[in-house]
């Protein structure tokens, strides 16, 4: 990412559904670190498009804690 696209006004939006555990999660951390959860959702997306970019691409998603969480 450039240097100037990571202060350009967001234009495209997504939803994310959260457990309960996870939202609180969050939170607290966004709390701690005096930024928004949003904020910190951005960080997350873009260091996650960066290791795919590096072939870094093996994630960890235990699929039966997803199925468990109700999503498939």
């Amino acid at each position: 990412m450039q240097q100037n696209e990571a202060h350009m006004p967001s234009k495209n939006r997504i939803t994310v559904n959260l457990s309960e555990d996870e939202y609180a999660a969050l939170d607290r951390l966004a709390e701690k670190l005096k930024v928004s959860k949003a904020w910190l959702g951005r960080l997350a997306i873009t260091q996650l498009i960066e290791r795919a970019q590096n072939d870094e691409t093996q994630l960890p998603l235990p699929l039966t804690q997803l199925k468990q969480r109700g999503t498939r």
